[in-house]
Parts: structure tokens; sequence; C-alpha cells
């Protein structure tokens, strides 16, 4: 098991009410059995804005959700803080756990006010993953069959458009199943039936969207992630493809060769998908605080206080970042 899936399930353990003294000792077996962790004695730097960061670094690699915008609006400074990273020259690479192909988010986010020549490139793992499944050279991906369940967000059909592959409209007729996003409109059954008969019956699933929670209209809900979660704890083979993961970083890796930026820092507002995934491929990462977490800053105030809560969190996933920060901003 890798440090990576350690922190996840240790997370969605803890969230599920299931965390014991068992599920603690993964972080040791994953490490051997030091005498004193590093993550036991780092704190991060607060920081106001990446104006104080960005000498530091050549390349961004930028969450989408929780951090540039809230699905509907972009945050206040968002857009402009990405017009002064390009003056500067420097690469910024939007990576998101969309089910949606690259071009969809880059018309949301134009829709938004981020400038197209504001950033180098969206990066999704519906982008990721619609290459794995047009490639087939990865062994999971070749093995797959043809015919797919689709289950994804307002019927957007753009992960598989171009393949050969068959779209089929029940889990008793597929050969796997692609979790590509939350349909809010199909009733609950609907996903517990599913969940309950490709596990039982060994059906591959690919998760194009591994985030335990989403945002919508500013609540927490549960999300694609912690629905396959359930599915593998069922017994039922599956592969994730986004943060925290690898396949979308190697990604990343390639846009920013390409660029020749060497210094890279990952920003997000996820502990376990964009901070431990950063760290995982070798980024230096900040934490936003105002995402997902916002509701466990609430009533916190003075630097000392933020980072002392920034430290409890963080020392609960076994992950520091390198720098917080309230929101993004210059």
């Amino acid at each position: 098991m890798s440090a990576v899936e350690a922190r996840r399930v240790r997370s969605i353990l803890t969230a599920l009410g299931l965390q014991s003294r068992s599920t603690q000792g993964l972080r040791l077996a994953q490490r051997g059995d030091p005498v004193i962790s590093a993550i036991s004695v780092k704190r991060p730097d607060l920081v106001g804005g990446l104006s104080e960061v960005a000498d530091y670094y050549d390349g961004f690699v930028i969450d989408q959700w929780g951090v540039m915008h809230d699905g509907r609006t972009a945050y206040d400074g968002a857009p402009e803080c990405f017009r002064r990273l390009t003056e500067m020259g420097k690469t910024i690479v939007v990576v998101t756990n969309s089910g949606k192909r690259a071009d969809s988010n880059v018309e949301r986010l134009a829709a938004m006010g981020f400038a197209r020549d504001s950033y180098r490139s969206v990066i999704s793992s519906g982008e990721v993953l619609w290459r794995h499944l047009d490639a087939r050279i990865d062994p999971f991906f070749r093995a797959l069959g043809r015919r797919c369940l689709l289950i994804g967000t307002g019927g957007d059909q753009s992960m598989v458009d171009g393949l050969a592959i068959e779209l089929v409209d029940s889990v008793e007729h597929c050969d796997f199943i692609l979790l590509a996003g939350m349909d809010d409109s199909r009733p609950a059954d609907f996903y517990e039936h599913w969940l309950e008969y490709g596990s039982r019956r060994y059906m591959p699933l690919v998760c194009a969207n591994p985030d335990l929670v989403r945002i919508v209209n500013g609540e927490l809900r549960p999300g694609c992630g912690a629905l396959a979660h359930r599915y593998e704890l069922n017994g039922g083979p599956l592969r994730y493809i986004g943060k925290p993961y690898p396949d979308i970083y190697w990604a990343c890796r390639r846009e920013f060769q390409r660029a020749g930026a060497r210094r890279i820092l990952a920003i997000g507002d996820s502990l376990i998908h964009d901070v431990a995934g950063g760290a995982e491929a070798g980024f230096d990462t900040a934490f936003v605080l105002g995402g997902i977490h916002k509701p466990d800053f609430a009533g916190i105030s003075g630097d000392t206080a933020t980072i002392d809560q920034v430290v409890e969190l963080a020392r609960k996933e076994d992950v520091m970042p390198d720098w917080a920060l309230p929101r993004l901003c210059w």
C-alpha cells in the first residue's frame, strides 16, 4: 500500500467512524518504525498571498473547485492572481478531479473570468481517462470490455466521445462502470443497485473523480470517491484516475518539462488529494484554508492559532503542506 493510499484509507475510515488502532498502523507499516516522524515537527508558513512565494517557483499546479471558484463563480482575486503569475513568466497548469474533458473545463473557466492565456493547460481526470481508454496500453484498461455504464453529471458523455465504446443503460449489460460525476437527479436506489450488483460480480469500476466530497451551493456532499471506496470495500475491482494518484501528476510533469519549469508548487484545498498528491509527486505544496476545510477554521483568529489548526488537521492525514494561505490571491 502506497503512502497516498494509506492516507486515503485512514481519512475515509475516520469519516465513517471506523478508525481504530489497527488503521493507525498504516503509516508505520509504510514508513518503517521511525523514532520521530518529520511530520510531527514540521510547521508550514502562513502567507497572505502568492506574491510572497512566487519568486521561489517556476511552475504552479492549481486546483479548481474550492481554490479558483465555487463551481459557479470565481473567488475574488483568483483571476487576478493568474494574470500576475503569467506576467512574471510562470507556468500554470490547472489540475482538477473533473470527469469532464479538458475543453469543457477551459470553457467553464473562461465563463468565470479566467483568461485562456493566463495558464498553460487544464489537465482533468476525465482527459487523462480518455487517453487511457483510447490507447489501452495500461494493462487495467487493456483488459476492459467495450460496453460501458457511464455515470456522469448532466448527461455529459465527452469522456467517451470518439472512442470505440458502446454505452449501455444498465449495470446488467455492461463490461465495466465509468463513474465520472454525481447526478443528483437520479434516485438513491440507482447508486445502491450498481454498487451491490457490480461489486458482487467483480465488475471493473473506473472512478474519474476521486474526491470524497464536493461543494454544492456552498454545502459539502458525498463525492464520487466516497462511492468508489464503498465499491472497493465490497470487493469490486477499481482504478482511480485523478488526484492524489500518479497518472494525473505524470501528465503535469510533461507540461512543465515542455515549458522548462523545474521548481513546482502544488496548490489546493484538500489535504488528502491536493497536498498529499502534490507531495507524493515531489512538488512543494500550499494548503488553501477557504475551501472544503473552511468550517474547520471558523472562529479561529491570529496566525499562530491558524497554523496550529493546520498542523492538527494535517497530522491526522500524515501529510504537511509547506505553505498555508487563506485563499488564492496575489
